[in-house]
């Protein structure tokens, strides 16, 4: 065990580097999956479709999901610069692939949470004298999120574990900085049992976090 400690103490600035490097990736990525997925997805449900418009969205987020997030990596960092003239940075590479990723499967989310709210939830906005778009934030909404927190939850998991897939393009996070210290250190059982306990714990709370949250809409709803 000493030796685990010393080995850790030694390795520890390279950690927090990738951990730094990890949460960077992962909370941009969040961002941008929750906000495409959410627009999206309320342009493909049944209620507030717009001819033509969602029609080539939902090709989008079949393409985005049927597409492997390692492929979609490559086009992004690899193919995209010669389509726009400059280079991407490994960073805006990685959000960029992974938000839009992450985007298809969100948007289905949101687009199956809308099309299950009954009629009547509408028709009674609508009675109320809410417009669509006050419908939609005062009432469909708030109830929406109450359905899909556990599903995004899964998926914000999902999205923390495929940001280990970035080292394959020059990424120094978590996954790249335990490979290199194992290149180093020749010890990868304390090593890598020590970047899976890292992993673990961030998807732990993220858990919890979100648990919370669910808890107190449901405080609200009653």
């Amino acid at each position: 065990m000493e030796e685990y400690f010393s080995l850790i103490a030694r390795s520890l600035p390279l950690i927090l580097r990738g951990i730094a490097t990890t949460m960077q990736v992962f909370l941009s990525t969040s961002v941008l999956s929750i906000v495409m997925g959410l627009c999206m997805g309320l342009c493909c449900c049944n209620r507030l479709r717009i001819p033509v418009i969602s029609s080539i969205i939902e090709v989008i987020t079949f393409v985005l999901r049927g597409i492997p997030f390692y492929i979609q990596l490559l086009i992004v960092y690899f193919a995209l610069p010669d389509l726009i003239g400059f280079n991407l940075n490994p960073f805006s590479a990685s959000v960029i692939a992974l938000g839009f990723c992450s985007a298809g499967y969100v948007a289905q989310l949101v687009r199956g949470a809308i099309n299950a709210m009954p009629v009547a939830q509408w028709e009674a906005a609508f009675s109320l004298g809410y417009s669509v778009r006050r419908s939609l934030i005062y009432i469909i909404l708030p109830q929406m999120l109450r359905i899909i927190i556990p599903s995004i939850n899964n998926e914000l998991d999902s999205l923390l574990k495929s940001t280990s897939v970035i080292s394959t393009i020059g990424m120094l996070e978590l996954t790249r900085v335990g490979m290199n210290l194992v290149s180093r250190e020749m010890e990868p059982v304390p090593i890598y049992l020590t970047i899976a306990l890292i992993y673990l714990m961030v998807s732990a709370a993220l858990n919890i976090i979100t648990k919370k949250l669910e808890r107190q809409l449901a405080y609200v709803k009653n």
